[in-house]
């Protein structure tokens, strides 16, 4: 059951940082024309969307791991998807800021 809160609050948390850039990290510290340049190449959507696959993942390995019957691939699941994440996002922000 917690493997669904997290897929919902990372559901939440794409949609938030879609309508709400300044929520992504160092967003604030960039110049004017880094921002510009970070929306025009379409950041924030990218982070939606990631924020929506890291919730669908979590949410179908959820269901996968009771289907096959072994709970116990809940209770890491959570973590591995979010560093794996983590990783994806940081090294796609620098390449969206150039």
């Amino acid at each position: 059951m917690k493997n669904i809160y997290v897929a919902l609050i990372f559901l939440a948390v794409g949609i938030l940082v879609k309508l709400f850039p300044n929520l992504i990290a160092g967003y604030s510290t960039l110049s004017q024309k880094e921002k510009e340049n970070v929306k025009a190449n379409g950041f924030p959507t990218f982070m939606m969307v990631g924020f929506f696959i890291l919730g669908a993942v979590i949410l179908a390995g959820h269901f996968i791991a009771i289907w096959l019957g072994k709970p116990s691939l809940n209770s890491n699941l959570g973590l591995f998807v979010t560093l794996i994440g983590a990783v994806v996002f940081i090294v796609a922000g620098q390449w969206f800021r150039r």
